[in-house]
């Protein structure tokens, strides 16, 4: 049997993190068809999926959203868990209260069956709870690497300002990140030094602080 873990909160901090369609594509290492399926038929949703304008949609995924779609994505291609029962489960799981079942619970695989384990320590599924051996356990430590390098700032990037189509509507903002230059400076002009900046911004550098301070990131 194959255990698959819950989540922990060590290497991200899940609440800042949010990454484009494209790059959700890329880090779980699914196919766009994919992902755009399954977030249409409710099986793993974008944590922001907002139409600016007729042509123009804005699709966020945030880390629990990553993880759910490369938890998804493991159970059909390593364990070959067909589409439909992993979506009766997130279904049934759902209707018992749990907002991201994929994240939330723990899931074991046994020949070719999915069985889950509630907070309270209960299995459900076709074996009794102590009818389990487990053989072998795997938790979900490599996909949330993934993740963390997926997302990890490119050292090069430090220090430098680029404007993108669609992000906050074509302001400057920090290369490699969706923090508006202009809040940095704010918080500058406010008598904050360095160190505060950067507690309130760890994606950002020190190089970058110092941009705006020499006026270079306007």
């Amino acid at each position: 049997m194959t255990v698959i873990d819950g989540p922990n909160d060590e290497l991200l901090d899940q609440q800042r993190l949010a990454v484009s369609r494209d790059k959700a594509i890329a880090i779980s290492g699914l196919s766009p068809r994919q992902v755009d399926y399954w977030a249409r038929t409710g099986l793993v949703e974008p944590a922001v999926d907002t139409r600016v304008s007729p042509g123009r949609r804005i699709r966020l995924y945030g880390f629990l959203d990553l993880l759910a779609l490369m938890v998804a994505a493991q159970l059909r291609t390593e364990y070959r868990i067909s589409l439909q029962h992993i979506r009766r489960i997130v279904e049934h799981l759902k209707s018992h209260g749990y907002h991201q079942p994929l994240t939330q619970l723990r899931f074991s695989v046994y020949r070719g069956q999915v069985y889950f384990q509630h907070p309270d320590g209960q299995w459900e599924g076709d074996l009794r709870p102590d009818q389990l051996v487990l053989q072998q356990v795997l938790d979900l430590q490599p996909l949330r690497q993934r993740i963390a390098e997926g997302t990890r700032r490119d050292d090069n990037l430090a220090g430098k300002v680029e404007k993108r189509r669609g992000t906050l509507g074509g302001k400057p903002v920090f290369a490699g990140t969706r923090i508006p230059v202009d809040t940095v400076r704010r918080y500058l002009d406010a008598g904050r030094s360095t160190n505060q900046v950067l507690e309130a911004f760890p994606d950002l550098t020190p190089e970058d602080v110092e941009a705006v301070r020499r006026g270079g990131a306007a």
